[in-house]
């Protein structure tokens, strides 16, 4: 379930928007039982890909974990300065919505995101701005949305539609996403909830009828990224009717 109905999708006019707003120490990695048990889980079924650390960060990533506090359910990643850039240069990884983490390290901010349709031209450089200018101790927090047909949440791989699945078998699946300045790195948080649509359906109909706009005004391109183009109509259809 998705517990705060400010993480649910927006319409933003088919836009890309960061969305990010301050919150503070106590809100920002708040305990989970039920998520650090499916993170242990995940950890030990895929022990080699789960983790990734760039060479000669061993030690700065080594001492952000240590930092953090015990049981954190979130999964990490750590940004660093490298040749002025913003780089992926470690983290932990057991919730991947379709990206592996050891191919994205070592790469910068920009090209992380470099498949997703209108992130470069939207608000790579806004992201940017935004991480240089994080206050040491600030927090900022943001969402992001996909739809799910397995409900893995292990799927560092993009797998082909499933066709003729029946809408109420999708799930909606939203990223908490954090980022805080620590010293010389900066912490990107994410943590995973996933909320059947047949649980969706029954929020309150306003909550409904915004995301059903947003799957609507989702560009072409975005829904081929997403996975989720023979999924929108039906989709729409279901939560409509």
């Amino acid at each position: 379930m998705i517990p705060r109905e400010d993480l649910l999708p927006r319409p933003t006019g088919g836009r890309f928007v960061v969305g990010a707003r301050p919150i503070t120490e106590e809100e920002w990695l708040p305990p989970d039982a039920a998520m650090l048990r499916e993170r242990t889980m995940v950890r030990s079924a895929h022990p080699a890909e789960v983790f990734a650390c760039m060479d000669g960060w061993g030690a700065t990533v080594a001492a952000v974990f240590d930092a953090l506090p015990l049981a954190t359910p979130d999964d990490i990643c750590i940004l660093g300065k490298v040749n002025d850039r913003w780089v992926l240069v470690g983290g932990e990884l057991c919730f991947p919505n379709r990206w592996v983490l050891h191919e994205k390290i070592g790469l910068p901010v920009l090209d992380i995101h470099g498949p997703v349709p209108t992130y470069a031209a939207q608000v790579g450089a806004g992201v940017d701005s935004l991480i240089d200018r994080l206050a040491d101790g600030r927090i900022v927090e943001r969402a992001n949305w996909s739809i799910s047909d397995s409900g893995s949440f292990f799927e560092p791989r993009t797998p082909p539609p499933i066709p003729d699945i029946d809408a109420s078998e999708l799930l909606l699946r939203v990223e908490r996403q954090t980022l805080r300045r620590l010293g010389e790195v900066v912490v990107f948080s994410i943590r995973t909830y996933m909320e059947p649509m047949s649980t969706f359906r029954t929020r309150p109909r306003e909550r409904v009828e915004a995301f059903v706009q947003v799957l609507r005004e989702t560009p072409a391109e975005v829904r081929a990224y997403k996975s989720i183009t023979t999924y929108v109509d039906p989709l729409c259809a279901y939560l409509t009717r």
